[in-house]
């Protein structure tokens, strides 16, 4: 049921996305984003006030550290640029903790992961109805 919803707002939310909007369109996603972290780590609404800021400062780290292991100049090797990021996570973690507990604060990634692979899945089924294969 969970995913169902998930879906269909993933869904509602790409309808009023127009080519060219790409701007609007992450913003939007960022919102799905925000509202499925809120609902599957059960945050109340002082534990999102104090968790999001803190959130927000973890994504810009990692969106560096991401673009820098993509990145043709990267001088690090795959192994390096991943310790970086577990390292991160490992740092991030920590610091969810007094928010959140333990169990929530690494129950986050999870659900991070979980959020990425369904706005995939959605993705992926637009194009396949955007060009049917003949």
């Amino acid at each position: 049921m969970r995913r169902i919803l998930f879906i269909c707002f993933i869904g509602l939310v790409g309808i009023g996305i127009v080519k060219g909007q790409d701007h609007d369109r992450f913003k939007k996603i960022e919102a799905a984003k925000i509202a499925y972290i809120t609902k599957e780590l059960e945050l109340t609404p002082k534990e999102a006030e104090r968790f999001f800021p803190l959130y927000n400062q973890y994504h810009r780290e990692m969106r560096l550290l991401m673009d820098r292991k993509h990145s043709k100049d990267n001088r690090k090797g795959e192994i390096e640029s991943d310790a970086e990021i577990v390292a991160l996570k490992k740092r991030y973690r920590e610091e969810f903790v007094p928010i959140i507990n333990p169990q929530r604060a690494s129950r986050f990634f999870e659900v991070e992961r979980e959020f990425r692979e369904e706005l995939m899945k959605v993705i992926r089924q637009r194009r396949k109805n955007e060009n049917p294969e003949l």
